[in-house]
């Protein structure tokens, strides 16, 4: 990959991709441009990798870790670049080599590091920090690994081959330790809290007379550890049987002290008496915690271990294990959830219930402990019977298995009676068995269905088929282009074709209760399609019907965002945005482009409102192609935006760039006044105040007139909140890092920071707080070698706030570790830096004390000796020992 030889047209990408990305190695937004690109943009890939070869060492934490975190995710097996599964089995079988059999094998099994774009935190109700700290402010990072792979797939119980059944055990315990030392890395393991417990249900493949009723093997549906956890230990097992020493030996290599699906392994191996002798499996059972010896989700080879192997332990440990059985589990953990009498009467369940494991897998118990169980069965509620070892234990995935030998079929319904039976069987009611076999069937035959309603009048079996037609005929890949999609999704394209132009010419009455299912097809054809005249005249058929039908629906509390695409208006917008032609001047000034856009602009009530959303938020794409439109049809919406319409501004401040200075000129002060005011959510309003600060920065650096009165934008810091000062804050430091454009010294960019606070800043102390302290903490190392005089100009407004650790202020050099501190270089530095952290650490009850105080405090006495005997650096070095 790093050594990939480039055509010309690659090498030229590379090249600029390289000049892209120099300056945007810590852009969130660039790594997530990264993160998208796919295994054949080769050329990319290379470039930045070859960057990163130079920058990693520079760059700041968590960007750092982010970029390697990427790396490893892009040389994951994925789909687009995996075996098909039947062309893997049939590698396996041919056995090429060992060493590529072996590679393919641990390759289709392994885990490795996934990455989602960490917006994915904000579904579940979480906010990103306005700063990334961690690697999670940057992207979702779980976890992912490939289908699980059976003995019987690779034929194992027949392999008698030692050398190759070795070298396999050793492959996959090094894939399996690699996962878990990039689990702990990010944070699924930590300390005891292992999420890779609950990942695996059994280490072993179970055998099918252990299936319940409507499952099977509880791990067949998991990715990530399960499959090679299960495989490496069922290749151990059959090396076991040609050669014990080399098994033993493979097992001796799991890292048991540190990793609990290995000490799960090893206590799976440990059931036969073959591998591990009564002495070991003595000491492993007495000294397991608490949450090992109970928890037989989180452990069952734990449970199932003691009981396989209890009679071949010595008196002395039966004895001290049945006085745990008896004591049983301390209580206080399940107290919290369960109540005490419940918790307590779950303590002798379950101590009822390991006993009566032990007993049904021939374990005898003392007298004392029969008695204690017999007394504990009697005085419980009757309970199920522990009738096998394995009973309770996670049965993983089950079933319900729907048994319809009438489920129907069309290929022998004649033409004539198609459409009828296909809608007879399209329920309104809901889904079922037949209406998905109904659907199924018009999605598979897209032209026969064409075929029948072609020229038909309306009647309402014909209305539903069009509506299922819509639904259910779509490509694999929405998103794939012509350049992109798979020969099966091109194969439909002229069926697609076909009915855009049928829909141009069907009765009204059929598309308009049709409409949902059209619409929601045309927004899913719309990149293979490409824009194309006779997509775009079924759009405009469609369009007055959406409208219409839009605005007639009851009204909903639900937010514009959510509403703008999830309505036949919603649809049919997202599909002309998305199938626009590549920017050029005049691309929509011919037809029938040009005639979308009067049918937009003719839109009226919550029609307009949703499609101007949309369009909203392609605001810069708008305003090059057509500016005279936009004036009319979006400045003038915006402008004008109240009550419900006022989340209009959201769209235009999710737009990607600074809007023009016209276009600032015109809606300036309307926008200082949406963000100064509470009607929208914080975080909207702050994006708002950053654009405008953004503003007037380049304003001040171009030597222009400020687009928008500083008195307005005092105004709006000054009554905005604590978010629109924080993101107003983040625009500063964005420039003091990375102005753009053509390179500044970065005297001269804090010089004009230094103008627009001391000018524009709020002057009242009164509004300090917390997080304000927050955002203006690191202001100071955003200015680099100026870092004294930014503090002198922060200082007043700071306070304490929580900070849990040195990247709280950014002085954290951008080496690999993170661990030197940076922009803290003269005694002034020093001094200025002491003054900030005496400002915002405090001393009260609870007070945070950040993380590398220590070193902080160290750091300042090396510059400057003298401050050790100020009292500010006793007092938080006092903190820093606590």
């Amino acid at each position: 990959m790093r050594n990939v030889k480039l055509s010309d047209t690659d090498a030229r990408i590379a090249h600029n991709t390289r000049a892209f990305a120099l300056e945007r190695l810590t852009d969130r937004e660039f790594l997530e441009w990264a993160r998208l690109l796919r295994s054949d943009q080769v050329a990319e890939r290379a470039a930045l990798r070859e960057v990163l070869d130079f920058r990693i060492k520079d760059l700041a934490e968590p960007y750092a870790q982010a970029w390697r975190y990427l790396f490893e995710f892009w040389d994951a097996p994925f789909a687009e670049t995996s075996y098909d599964r039947l062309l893997l089995k049939r590698d396996l079988k041919s056995r090429a080599s060992q060493s590529e059999t072996i590679s393919l094998i641990v390759s289709a099994v392994r885990p490795w590091i996934r990455l989602e774009s960490a917006r994915k935190y904000e579904a579940f109700g979480h906010k990103r920090a306005k700063n990334p700290k961690t690697i999670g402010d940057i992207f979702w990072v779980s976890m992912e690994g490939g289908e699980p792979l059976t003995p019987d797939e690779l034929d194992l119980k027949n392999n008698d081959d030692r050398d190759f059944l070795f070298e396999l055990a050793l492959a996959l315990n090094a894939s399996l330790l690699s996962g878990l030392n990039q689990a702990s890395s990010i944070g699924m393991i930590a300390g005891d809290a292992d999420a890779t417990t609950w990942l695996v249900h059994r280490v072993y493949f179970v055998p099918p007379d252990q299936y319940p009723e409507g499952g099977g093997e509880p791990d067949r549906y998991k990715k990530g550890f399960a499959p090679t956890t299960k495989l490496l230990f069922a290749t151990v097992e059959q090396l076991a049987k040609i050669d014990k020493k080399a098994a033993l030996r493979s097992i001796s290599s799991w890292d048991v002290d540190r990793w609990k699906l290995y000490k799960r392994l090893w206590a799976a191996a440990a059931r036969g008496a073959s591998l591990v002798d009564a002495s070991e499996v003595a000491d492993f059972l007495v000294n397991l915690d608490d949450r090992e010896f109970w928890w037989t989700d989180a452990f069952p080879e734990f449970a199932e271990l003691r009981a396989l192997r209890w009679s071949s332990l010595s008196d002395r440990v039966r004895k001290r294990l049945e006085r745990r059985l008896i004591k049983g589990e301390p209580p206080a953990r399940l107290m919290k959830r369960l109540g005490k009498e419940q918790a307590l009467q779950a303590v002798i369940r379950r101590s009822t219930i390991e006993m009566q494991r032990i007993k049904i897998a021939g374990g005898k118990l003392s007298e004392t402990a029969n008695n204690w169980l017999e007394n504990a069965r009697s005085a419980q509620t009757p309970q199920v019977p522990v009738t096998a070892v394995t009973q309770g234990f996670s049965v993983g995935v089950r079933a319900v298995v729907e048994y319809t030998v009438s489920d129907p079929t069309f290929d022998h319904i004649p033409s004539s009676r198609l459409i009828e039976e296909l809608a007879r069987h399209l329920s309104d009611e809901g889904w079922d068995s037949k209406g998905r076999a109904a659907s199924e069937f018009i999605g598979r035959n897209p032209s026969l269905m064409l075929d029948l309603l072609s020229d038909a009048a309306y009647t309402p079996a014909r209305a539903k088929v069009w509506q299922a037609l819509g639904y259910s005929f779509r490509p694999a890949d929405i998103n794939a282009t012509r350049a992109t999609a798979t020969p099966e999704d091109m194969t439909l394209v002229p069926s697609a074709f076909r009915m855009c132009t049928l829909i141009t010419s069907t009765d009204t009455k059929i598309l308009d209760a049709a409409l949902s299912g059209l619409t929601s097809w045309i927004s899913t054809w719309d990149r293979l399609l490409n824009g194309e005249d006779n997509y775009i005249r079924a759009w405009l058929t469609l369009w007055p019907l959406a409208v219409v039908q839009t605005n007639r629906s009851p009204k909903t509390d639900t937010p514009l965002r959510d509403r703008s695409f999830s309505t036949p208006v919603g649809n049919l917008v997202d599909g002309f945005i998305r199938a626009i032609p590549n920017f050029k001047p005049g691309a929509l000034a011919r037809e029938p482009w040009s005639d979308v856009l009067v049918g937009l602009a003719e839109a009226t009530g919550e029609a307009a409102l949703q499609a101007c959303y949309q369009l909203m938020m392609f605001f810069d794409y708008f305003w090059s192609a057509d500016r005279d439109w936009v004036k009319k049809h979006l400045l003038a919406a915006l402008v004008d935006a109240k009550a419900s319409s006022l989340e209009l501004w959201q769209a235009f401040a999710e737009t990607e760039h600074l809007p023009a200075r016209e276009v600032l000129k015109e809606v300036g002060p309307r926008m200082i006044e949406v963000a100064a005011g509470s009607e929208l959510p914080g975080d909207i309003r702050g994006a708002l105040a950053q654009r405008a600060i953004l503003a007037t920065i380049i304003d001040m650096r171009d030597g222009q007139p400020a687009v928008i009165p500083s008195a307005l934008i005092q105004q709006m810091l000054r009554i905005g909140g604590d978010t629109v000062r924080a993101r107003a804050l983040r625009a500063m430091k964005k420039y003091l890092k990375d102005p753009g454009g053509a390179p500044q010294p970065p005297a001269d960019r804090f010089a004009l920071i230094k103008e627009l606070f001391e000018n524009v800043w709020p002057k009242e102390l009164t509004l300090s707080s917390p997080t304000l302290s927050d955002a203006l903490a690191d202001f100071p190392a955003a200015a680099g070698p100026k870092f004294a005089d930014a503090a002198d100009l922060i200082l007043p407004f700071l306070a304490p706030f929580q900070c849990w650790s040195l990247w709280e202020y950014g002085v954290l050099d951008r080496s690999e570790n993170g661990d030197k501190i940076g922009c803290v270089d003269t005694p002034r530095d020093a001094a200025a830096f002491l003054a900030i952290l005496d400002k915002t650490v405090g001393s009260e009850e609870g007070a945070v004390v950040p993380n590398g105080l220590d070193r902080a405090l160290r750091h300042i006495s090396e510059r400057n000796p003298q401050l050790e005997n100020d009292v500010r650096y006793q007092r938080l070095l006092t903190l820093s020992r606590r």
